[in-house]
């Protein structure tokens, strides 16, 4: 029985120490029909030759070059041009398990399933493992569970530990939004299990995420972003969207209890990087925030999980009063600058944004 054509598309941009490792690890696949897609993003290194130069030693190998747009429309072009049955995303500076390819195509297959999501391993001084046991989940309850399990969520931040239909992908025209410079995976993700039927995460580490210092490389994720609160909003926002029933009370309350602590957080690093947003109405952002239906909603149920958690913060925005919650904001983000000190790479999270410094 001939084996389902697999398309792993790498986008590449200026990695040129590290992209031959990931094009290797993906030519020595125990699954042999694959196609590997190069799409080379305008670096100004030697990334793109080298891609070349391993397109010569495999014909499965295609290289297409391209200006520099981004992660996502690297991406987006990449599954333009691809013809496999399966879809699986890689980074340039990451390395993929020999049977990776294997045993994804292998549990989407067993198991009945539109998704498979896998454990991966971040790679720095030491190696952090994020696996979670194997089962089978539907759309909603994926939706519901990657949101509020901090065990689960880390699985479903990256498209690149997963297993795709392409026919899903082409038939509900999805692409990665070219917009965000992160968060990307995320919502390409939402989109695309809304449309699934079943969902099962295989218990095995078969990715590996490598964490580099600023000095060696810098990576989209060296960058903090001081606006992320925007796309925690999106997020919620997103997932409401994309869930087929409504939830209940108590799984609502899990949600919005979830939203406002990463929010807060959020808040709280707007207060710290002040200086990011210099030229723009702080408040007028923070009445955005306070004034958002879901926020409203979401902070007439949140409890702070800790004694040592600020209680002015979440009553201030329950009680919608930007102007007062800024001195705390910008209180608490000093203490946080203070105690993990000042990111050296800083932008925000859409493209294109004159905020970045």
């Amino acid at each position: 029985m001939s084996q389902l054509l697999v398309s792993i598309i790498i986008p590449v941009y200026n990695t040129e120490a590290f992209v031959g490792r990931a094009i290797a690890s993906a030519m020595n696949q125990s699954y042999l029909a694959i196609e590997i897609i190069l799409i080379n993003d305008g670096s100004s290194d030697r990334s793109g030759d080298i891609c070349d130069e391993y397109a010569v030693k495999d014909s499965r190998i295609k290289v297409i070059h391209q200006q520099n747009q981004g992660v996502s429309a690297a991406r987006n072009k990449g599954l333009d041009e691809a013809t496999g049955s399966y879809i699986q995303f890689m980074d340039s500076d990451d390395e993929i398990d020999h049977d990776m390819t294997k045993w994804l195509v292998q549990a989407i297959a067993e198991n009945k399933s539109d998704l498979v999501i896998c454990g991966y391993a971040n790679v720095s001084d030491k190696i952090i493992e994020n696996r979670t046991e194997e089962r089978s989940f539907t759309a909603e309850q994926w939706i519901f569970h990657s949101y509020v399990n901090p065990k689960l969520a880390p699985l479903s931040w990256s498209s690149c530990n997963m297993l795709f239909k392409r026919s899903i992908i082409e038939e509900h025209k999805l692409r990665f939004e070219t917009i965000l410079l992160m968060g990307e995976d995320v919502l390409f993700v939402l989109s695309y299990v809304r449309h699934c039927q079943m969902i099962y995460t295989l218990n095995r580490v078969l990715y590996k995420y490598y964490i580099f210092k600023p000095d060696d490389r810098v990576s989209a994720i060296s960058y903090f972003s001081p606006d992320l609160y925007r796309f925690r909003i999106l997020h919620l926002e997103r997932m409401f969207a994309n869930l087929n029933s409504e939830l209940g009370k108590e799984e609502l309350r899990h949600v919005y209890q979830a939203f406002m602590n990463v929010l807060i957080l959020s808040l709280v690093h707007m207060g710290g990087y002040a200086d990011f947003f210099a030229g723009r109405d702080i408040v007028k952002e923070l009445s955005f925030i306070v004034h958002h239906p879901r926020v409203i909603e979401a902070s007439k149920v949140y409890k702070r999980p800790r004694r040592a958690d600020s209680r002015i913060i979440p009553l201030l925005i329950r009680w919608r009063l930007p102007r007062f919650l800024l001195p705390y904001l910008l209180s608490r983000g000093r203490k946080y600058i203070e105690k993990n000190g000042k990111r050296a790479h800083v932008r925000s999270i859409f493209r294109g944004a004159k905020t970045d410094i």
